[in-house]
């Protein structure tokens, strides 16, 4: 495996720093029902009695969350619809400059993911989508979503690449073959940008059900043009996922093609705030517990990339 990034924390800022946050938002749904997706777990009169109060506090959580790592960008997984985002940005602060891109996607639950971007910082050049059809299971997983973005101050052009890859379902040994194909589908794409676009910087991040250590994760660092980034860890935290008393780094950031003394990672790491942990296991602080609403904020931890770009050029 191609050697992994250590990266230190800068707090020096220059024009053309860039914070981009992911966050696997543990089913951020509204409470309207959508007769193309089983979305009824997330209704009034659905098993997780998900109301109107609900949605809000779930909401004003989420928000709270972001405007206190104030990032620029936002990738997120698990997210239903675009009216859940707005309701989302109605609760963050400057939320004139920010915009949102999600789209309907083939997952039978109805989750997507989503970037939302602060227009003061970055210019919307694009978006597109890759299929990950599980043929042994017959259906479509999430897609991966590259977004197209030219940094305001630097002029600097990223593909951001945004993944929820199949899950461990049936077991882990069992459904690792999903996710190694969700892995070629991302080479795949990766390729394509960089024959096409040559000069973009490539940013992959998301929640890959799977360890760095895994081997869909093995498969994207042999690859010699992917550096995988190691998180900065807060303390008393080994990781994003906290399952049965075991911690899983399943949510990753890597990069490509960020050669050159112009373009640095300053720092990649995971937040945990004492507020968002659970008391006894410093695990997430979920919002639902099966059928039960515990009120807290995601099954995840969210986490940052810190860059500089400063290469004077844009596609």
């Amino acid at each position: 495996m191609k050697k992994i990034i250590f990266l230190l924390l800068v707090t020096l800022c220059f024009a053309g720093d860039l914070n981009l946050m992911f966050w696997n938002v543990e089913n951020l749904f509204d409470i309207s029902d959508d007769q193309y997706k089983k979305d009824g777990d997330f209704l009034p009169g659905g098993v997780k009695r998900y109301t109107y109060r609900s949605y809000c506090l779930k909401v004003q959580h989420l928000a709270d969350v972001v405007n206190k790592i104030n990032p620029h960008i936002l990738a997120m997984v698990e997210v239903e619809n675009k009216p859940a985002l707005e309701a989302l940005r109605c609760e963050l602060k400057q939320r004139d400059k920010w915009r949102i891109l999600i789209d309907d996607g083939p997952d039978i639950r109805g989750i997507d993911p989503a970037l939302m971007y602060r227009s003061d910082k970055v210019k919307y050049c694009g978006h597109c989508y890759y299929p990950v059809f599980i043929k042994q299971r017959g259906y479509h997983s999430r897609p991966i979503m590259r977004v197209d973005l030219a940094i305001q101050e630097s002029l600097d052009t990223i593909a951001v690449f945004i993944n929820h890859w199949p899950s461990r379902r049936g077991g882990k040994e069992a459904s690792d073959r999903y996710r190694n194909f969700a892995a070629s589908v991302l080479l795949d794409a990766i390729d394509q940008t960089l024959k096409t676009h040559p000069n973009h910087r490539i940013i992959m991040t998301g929640d890959f059900n799977d360890d760095h250590c895994d081997s869909c994760l093995t498969i994207l660092c042999e690859n010699p043009r992917i550096n995988y980034l190691e998180k900065r860890l807060p303390k008393k935290i080994y990781g994003t996922y906290y399952h049965n008393g075991d911690w899983i780094h399943f949510d990753h950031f890597l990069i490509a093609n960020f050669e050159g003394a112009e373009n640095k990672v300053y720092d990649a790491q995971i937040i945990a705030p004492y507020w968002i942990r659970e008391k006894k296991t410093n695990g997430p602080l979920r919002f639902y517990k099966g059928a039960e609403t515990l009120g807290g904020y995601s099954d995840h931890y969210p986490i940052l990339l810190k860059l500089g770009l400063k290469r004077k050029y844009v596609e």
